[in-house]
């Protein structure tokens, strides 16, 4: 009797215990549980019992005792026997998620597309990803932040009225992470103004861009997110490239020419430096970095100098490169193919002790 009663306890208090959260009802769904799995007359053997929750939060026990007759134990004055029975388990916590999205978006004359697919996205970006999301099986992030950065070119043959006539002006204009869906106008008036402008020649600053990408403000496992109270237990920080050419090397010399072209400390000179960065754990999350890329990688149109361009020929050989599709397919189902990149690499969420 008492092996069928515990084995009953535990299952009970180990159901209670993977509820979700908002369920308060931990207790007595524990309680109905339990006595759901018993026999009438085994029901009847009761005398006291208790489900609770610790004082924590972080188990939940159950106390019982029953009355068990002794039909033998009768004939030496044992006619019955206190059993007391107590299982516990350890509160379930989902995973508190949150996923950083960087779009390193190519903005130089033949992006239009590009741009206006990001504005028509932004306003409903994070439901819509998250509704894609949940369609493949990965339940909603507690938190999302997205951060654009727009990018043309520190060494290409766009005359700079202001400058010794190199390079776009702006090269690259950086936003800061806006919290979604809190922050979703913000987001929205950023990207809206943006238009499709600059270039000139083939390469552009692609590198730089995922150099700024890399050195975001990450979130980090024990942040608090936006609008939270628990400590995030899994972060995803993801970054988006959308072009339509190949990108100059770390350090092409008509991009050093331009005055505002990052130092050696913040912007690397080579591709093994700019790949150091890619895996410096110190930087970014190596178990859930990924790294989505919208165009042809394979493009290796020549720098204006006609010396070779091969930003991306390295790049695609990165851990976690992803190409998320041609860039149509990039802009014409914007939410769909970035929810395909992310639910390919990223673990289904799992309850963790």
């Amino acid at each position: 009797t008492k092996v069928r009663v515990q084995a009953a306890a535990d299952s009970a208090v180990l159901a209670a215990a993977r509820l979700n959260d908002a369920d308060a009802n931990r207790p007595s769904i524990a309680r109905a549980y339990f006595e759901g799995q018993l026999s009438a007359n085994e029901r009847a053997l009761i005398q006291t019992s208790s489900f609770a929750i610790t004082e924590d939060n972080s188990k939940i026990a159950a106390d019982i005792s029953l009355t068990v007759p002794m039909k033998f134990g009768a004939m030496t004055g044992m006619s019955s026997q206190v059993v007391t029975v107590k299982a516990a388990a350890a509160i379930a916590r989902p995973d508190v998620r949150q996923l950083d999205i960087v779009m390193c978006i190519d903005a130089t004359g033949s992006m239009g597309g590009t741009i206006n697919a990001v504005k028509a996205n932004a306003l409903n970006f994070e439901a819509n990803l998250n509704a894609e999301l949940e369609r493949r099986s990965i339940s909603a992030f507690d938190a999302m932040r997205v951060r654009v950065i727009y990018y043309r070119d520190y060494g290409g043959n766009t005359w700079v009225p202001s400058g010794p006539g190199v390079g776009d002006n702006p090269p690259m204009r950086v936003s800061s992470f806006f919290n979604l869906p809190d922050q979703r106008t913000s987001f929205q008036a950023y990207v809206n103004p943006e238009r499709a402008t600059g270039g000139g020649d083939s390469p552009e600053s692609g590198l730089e861009c995922i150099n700024e990408a890399i050195g975001s403000p990450w979130a980090r496992v024990g942040d608090i997110p936006p609008g939270g109270t628990r400590p995030l237990t899994g972060i995803y920080p993801v970054i988006a490239v959308w072009t339509d050419v190949s990108a100059h090397d770390p350090g092409h010399p008509h991009s050093l020419r331009n005055p505002v072209y990052p130092d050696a400390a913040r912007m690397p000179r080579t591709h093994d430096g700019l790949r150091a960065k890619w895996d410096n754990p110190s930087l970014i999350d190596q178990n859930r970095k990924l790294l989505v890329f919208f165009g042809d990688p394979n493009n290796s149109a020549r720098n204006g100098d006609n010396t070779p361009a091969g930003g991306w020929l390295r790049v695609r050989t990165w851990p976690s490169f992803l190409v998320g599709g041609t860039l149509t397919q990039g802009n014409s189902q914007f939410v769909t193919r970035l929810a395909d990149a992310i639910a390919s690499r990223i673990t289904k969420p799992q309850l963790t002790q």
